[in-house]
């Protein structure tokens, strides 16, 4: 029957039986408590879907009512089948209303239920009942990878029943997913794939026709997008059946969308929308409301790009009308707002609205509570890249906010919009990684029957993405087919357990006299940057940037750093230039001061830009020891965000312990000359360590060590994953420890050393930053972390290593300061070549975390002495025994 695959499902417990509302109609109560009395629970399920059927908008919380009412659960075939009716129906019917999300719950309750009994569910009813309004949803809500993983479902039992219709259907919904992933031609080649199964007459060919415009468009081919918009309105027009309606109703608005760049011929598209909307209303119950409310939307956004704010305010009220009824823009508040997009576009509109009219406050306002439904949105997202493509996109709303906060600033002088400023610029940053930090510190001792269970769909999660880099293909697709089930899983329970949401307002961090934080936010055209310490916000500013300002510092690093040490040593003078060029653009106007310790907060194409190589001089002295390195100023250090800093501030990691793994041959990869003599000079300074070297260095002696020391040390290969697609993981002697491992660990590091290539490289996501190593290990609970920018030369590294744990042992309290020490200390250093003094060689390693100091007592040579008790035992034996002899004497 059913190809859902079945992996254990948590079924309900217990059945409340909580009875009926108050407001249940007198003659429904009756038939009901009849049915009950009877112990009838088919009938019981079906009169409530009837009744419900009858005016779905208006009753569609009733079916969830009669979830929680039901007085036992389904017993017979018949009704386990009237359970997934009710289920699908509460679906649909939620869907109607404009809730998206409880219709989310009530579809992947219905998924869920026919996983449990798959030998009695039919596979049609599958497809249309559970898996494509299931992945529709996921998609209007913006999860597309989860959408795509249910319409790959659904794919498999359409090419099972080999149906065209159902095929081609598919093909369209997945065609839609994949064109809002951003891969439109993956979306094209669905949608041809479904064009050539489909009849010429059928209105999915018409449905098809519309996503490929949709994929034309992204593709930058407008002419073969408007024919192909106007042959699917050609194909729905001449259609009479119900579905063909909605599908006209929704590709009308895609016609207007396509037409942007022709207000009056987008205008006529979207009225038509309009009139059709109201025909259909007359012959069904009523359009879906969130249908409704888009079009008016898109109609008031229209309105809004055309300085037309009469009208576009009258069809944003519309809009607000219907998603919030009841409550004018002027009385929202953050109790009143949910997850849905339409809503937070319609806030964003309607903020530039009020920008235009001078009402600044408001438009803060209303930018503030965009932002809010935006937070709201993210967290219904499931999977990772879903959440990363909502940072990306909310990217351009923030810039436009930070920017009216500024004006504001520069208009009034009032410190108000510099505190409103400074809370964009953190709402904007690293917010994936603030709740997976707030996440991983609310699992950790909880003992609660949910936490558990999170732990242990973790521990299967890790097992199969595990299993599936090691299988043969054979077993591969079977190991990763059951991985995303547990991720599945996993997410509906993360989503029963959030995380706390983070505090709405930036706290003045908790930093010591002489530090300073500097935070940045990286616009099309312009750098915004925020100076604060211990007392609060110094000062604020906007840098005007030319164009492509951020594509011309990617250059900068990719040329003298990523790309090896030859442009640097073939032209130190060409560098030495457009590093003066960059400190002047970055800092000229508000220059690091001498002796502070600054915590850099980068932004866009400023997080891998290595500050410290950057000159502070514009002539260029012969010999790299003379240049006027950023690092002769100030130490450095680096932070994702206020937010997450205070986090790592305030995590506990492991008190005590020193682990170093060193690896000069991982067998399959390039040898590693100078990690034995690391490890050697290492431990002629650090005396109470544990070494773990070669075959010693395996995975378990590994996951041992991130849970009991204080200071992990790792000098082998390590993959970010960035150029290759490999899966992030360090090389270990016996297998690969993957990143991902890092979840099933209870206890963490308070400092991580990553003595490797390119570990603070990795993918860059607008908003969130460098997705590398070091950052799933601050993830993870890690205070903070070593790590390397680019291909460290291992000689190199190898020295300033033992530079940096004997600064540190010797005199410096700071993990950035003793990493700026040692830099000093190499520069400085008549032995060290003129070659490598050049920044390719030095400036790799960079400090990110907590800027407190560390407790020097993990690593103190003194640690190597003897305990104090047995010190007391030598003395007492030796005294026992000159006693003995002094009596012998006598």
């Amino acid at each position: 029957m059913c190809c859902l695959l079945l992996i254990s499902f948590r079924p309900p417990g217990e059945w409340p039986g909580e009875g009926f509302p108050d407001d249940t109609p007198p003659e429904l109560a009756q038939q009901l408590k009849q049915l009950r009395d009877r112990n009838d629970l088919t009938g019981w399920i079906y009169l409530q879907i009837q009744w419900t059927a009858k005016a779905p908008i208006s009753r569609s919380a009733w079916l969830k009512k009669a979830v929680q009412a039901a007085w036992r659960g389904p017993a017979t075939n018949e009704e386990i089948q009237a359970w997934l009716d009710l289920l699908t129906n509460e679906g649909y019917a939620l869907l109607m209303s404009g809730d998206i999300v409880h219709s989310t719950d009530a579809y992947t309750s219905a998924f869920q239920w026919a996983r449990q009994h798959a030998e009695l569910m039919d596979d049609n009813m599958v497809l249309d009942n559970i898996l494509k309004p299931l992945g529709n949803n996921y998609t209007r809500l913006g999860d597309y990878e989860q959408a795509l993983f249910i319409h790959r479902k659904a794919l498999a039992i359409a090419h099972a029943l080999n149906e065209s219709e159902a095929l081609a259907s598919t093909l369209s919904n997945l065609a839609n997913t994949t064109s809002n992933m951003g891969r439109p031609a993956e979306s094209l080649d669905y949608c041809r794939q479904g064009l050539t199964v489909v009849k010429a007459s059928s209105p999915i060919r018409g449905l098809l026709l519309s996503e490929q415009a949709d994929a034309l468009m992204a593709l930058d081919q407008p002419e073969a997008a408007r024919q192909s918009i106007r042959q699917s309105i050609e194909i729905l027009e001449k259609s009479n059946t119900p579905e063909a309606g909605s599908w006209l109703l929704m590709t009308y608005q895609q016609a207007g969308d396509i037409y942007a760049a022709e207000p009056a011929k987008a205008l006529s598209y979207y009225q038509s929308a309009l009139r059709l909307g109201e025909h259909l209303s007359l012959q069904q119950d009523a359009l879906p409301l969130r249908q409704k409310a888009k079009l008016f939307q898109r109609i008031g956004s229209l309105y809004a790009r055309t300085r037309q704010p009469i009208p576009a305010t009258r069809w944003l009220d519309r809009c607000l009308s219907i998603l919030i009824p009841g409550r004018p823009l002027d009385s929202l508040e953050e109790k009143d707002l949910y997850a849905e997009n339409t809503l937070m576009d319609l806030l964003y509109t309607t903020a530039g609205l009020a920008e235009e009219q001078r009402h600044i406050d408001k438009a803060l306002r209303l930018y503030k509570l965009c932002f809010t439904t935006e937070y709201a949105l993210r967290r219904q997202l499931i999977t990772g890249s879903s959440r990363e493509q909502s940072v990306s996109d909310s990217h351009i709303r923030y810039e436009t906010a930070i920017r009216t906060a500024w004006d504001a600033w520069k208009t009034t002088g009032d410190p108000v919009y510099q505190q409103t400023m400074l809370t964009f610029m953190e709402d904007s940053k690293a917010k994936l990684l603030l709740d997976e930090v707030m996440q991983q510190q609310q699992l950790a001792g909880a003992t609660d029957s949910l936490s558990n269970r999170i732990r242990l769909l973790e521990k299967a999660l890790i097992y199969y993405r595990k299993e599936a880099r090691q299988q043969p293909d054979s077993l591969r697709q079977a190991m990763t087919r059951q991985g995303m089930q547990v991720e599945w899983d996993l997410a509906q329970l993360r989503k029963k357990n959030p995380a706390a949401e983070p505090p709405s307002k930036v706290e003045k961090p908790s930093l010591a006299e002489n530090q300073l934080i500097r935070s940045f936010f990286s616009g099309a055209q312009a750098l915004y940057i925020v100076e604060l310490g211990k007392d609060g916000i110094h000062w604020t500013d906007k840098l005007t940037m030319p164009e492509g300002w951020q594509d011309s510092l990617r250059a900068f690093t990719h040329t003298w750093f990523e790309k090896g040490a030859g442009n640097m040593i073939n032209d130190p003078a060409g560098y030495y230039r457009q590093a003066y060029a960059i400190y002047q653009q970055l800092y000229g106007t508000h220059p690091l001061t001498q002796g502070k310790e600054y915590i850099l907060l980068p932004d866009g194409a400023l997080s891998l830009l290595p500050m410290d190589a950057l000159v502070t001089a514009p002539v260029c002295p012969p010999s790299p020891s003379d240049w006027s390195f950023v690092i002769r100023q100030t130490s450095l250090s680096y932070a994702w965000s206020i937010r997450t800093l205070q986090r790592q501030m305030q995590s506990a990691g492991n008190n005590k312990g020193f682990s170093g793994f060193f690896l000069a041959d991982t067998r399959q990869l390039p040898l590693l000359n100078n990690v034995t003599g690391e490890e050697e000079a290492m431990s002629s300074i650090i005396k109470n360590g544990k070494w773990y070297t070669d075959d010693k260095a395996t995975t378990t002696a590994f996951r041992k060590a991130l849970q009991e020391s204080a200071i992990v040390h790792i000098s082998s290969h390590a993959f970010s994953g960035k150029d290759t697609g490999q899966v992030p993981h360090i090389a270990l002697y016996d297998q690969p420890f993957y990143l991902f491992e890092l979840k099933d660990l209870q206890q963490h590091p308070g400092l991580v050393v990553l003595s490797a290539c390119r570990t603070g490289d990795g993918r860059m996501v607008m908003g969130e930053g460098v997705q590398s190593l070091a950052r799933a290990f601050i993830a993870q609970g890690a205070n903070a972390v070593v790590a390397g920018w680019w291909n460290v030369n291992d000689a190199t590294a190898a020295q300033l290593m033992q530079r940096f744990y004997r600064s540190w042992a010797t005199g410096q309290t700071t993990i950035a300061g003793s990493l700026r020490s040692c830099k000093l200390d190499w520069l400085n250093d008549p032995k060290v070549s003129y070659q490598h003094k050049l920044p390719y060689y030095w400036a790799a390693l960079n400090y990110a975390g907590n800027p407190a100091p560390f407790p020097k007592d993990v690593i103190d040579e003194n640690k190597s002495w003897p305990p104090k008790w047995v010190i007391g035992l030598i003395a007492l034996l030796f005294a026992t025994i000159l006693l003995l002899v002094v009596r012998r004497k006598l």
